[in-house]
Parts: C-alpha cells; structure tokens; sequence
C-alpha cells in the first residue's frame, strides 16, 4: 500500500521489554522496517559510523522526545545514541562461518557492471551501502567492483577504503586477529 502513512507516535513494543517510540509518519514499508528490527540487548554490531559495538538497550530521552538505541562502541569506549526512527546503518557481526561464505562468493562473482559516467557509478556505490538492509556481501561486493576500475577517482578510493576498514574491523574482531591483517587477508580473497 505505497502512500500509506501510520502516525508513529504511538509506542511499540519490541523484544518484550523494550519500547519504542516513533516520533514521525513513516509510509507502512518504513514503519514494517522499524517494527521488525532484530536488535535486541547484547547483540554485537558493526557500524561504519563507530566500528564495533554492543546494544545495551533504549533510552528516551524526555527534552528530545525521542528513543534511541544505547551502543557501547567497542573500538574507542564511546557510548553511542542511535535514533530507533532513523534508517540506521548499524547491522549484526558476522559470523565466521558467513564471513568465509560471503568471501568465497564475491570471489567467484563478476562483480562488474556498466555505468554511463563516473556519477552515476558513485550514486550506485552510495546505494548500495547505505541501505538500512545492507549486508556484508554487498559491502564486499562494492568493495571489489571499485577494486577492479581502471578508471577509479578520489571519491572512489576514498569510499573503498571506508569500506575496507570497515570490514577489516569486524574481520579482525570475529577471526580474532590484527586490523591490517584483517585488510590484507581480505583484499587477498577479493582479488584471487
């Protein structure tokens, strides 16, 4: 039903215990996305914004009128505060198990695609990873289709290396080892 809205003042109630309050109209696919979120106290996650972090719980905050998500970032020992109505770019650690799986298949994809400029390539990039859904083999996808341009510019490299510490990150966090490690490892698997 594109174009229908629910007023998302009303409270939800996710995970038993957690409420969260919506404080914007949303149309009903958004609304489902905020509903369905599988985050729940605990959980390790993985951000561009702050790295590696756990879900402590919600907070709302009275003189906002707004709830957010507590995440205490692993990396820098900062406490986060992401907003439960926003389109979030935070997701779970991967597995091991789905890190190797997700490698094993980019490196046997033909990642490459067409664009009609350099533009147009960008925004594609710039969709894909920054999709409330994005996953790790669509990072890891984006990460070795700018890998493999001949043509790559400043924005590009700059984006691939983001990404790339990114994954490193969460990398060197699941198969316990160092960072730079981590990177070369995976730049390795994406070449191959």
């Amino acid at each position: 039903m594109i174009g229908r809205t629910i007023k998302t003042s009303d409270t939800l109630y996710r995970h038993y215990t957690w409420k969260i309050k919506l404080t914007k109209e949303y149309p009903i696919e958004t609304q489902a996305y905020f509903e369905n979120r599988s985050f729940k106290p605990d959980d390790i996650v993985v951000s561009p914004k702050f790295g590696i972090g756990v879900i402590k719980g919600i907070e709302f905050l009275d003189g906002l009128e707004k709830s957010f998500f507590t995440i205490s970032s692993i990396d820098n020992k900062l406490k986060n505060l992401i907003p439960t109505d926003t389109e979030i770019l935070i997701r779970k650690v991967s597995t091991r198990n789905s890190f190797n799986k997700s490698l094993d298949k980019i490196n046997q994809k033909d990642v490459a695609n067409d664009y009609d400029c350099r533009k147009d390539r960008i925004a594609a990039f710039q969709d894909k990873i920054r999709s409330n859904k994005v996953t790790l083999p669509t990072i890891l996808s984006v990460i070795k289709e700018i890998q493999q341009l001949k043509d790559k510019g400043a924005v590009e490299r700059q984006m691939m290396n983001e990404l790339l510490t990114t994954v490193s990150r969460e990398y060197a966090f699941v198969f316990e080892c160092d960072s730079e490690d981590a990177k070369k490892i995976i730049k390795k698997r994406l070449i191959q």
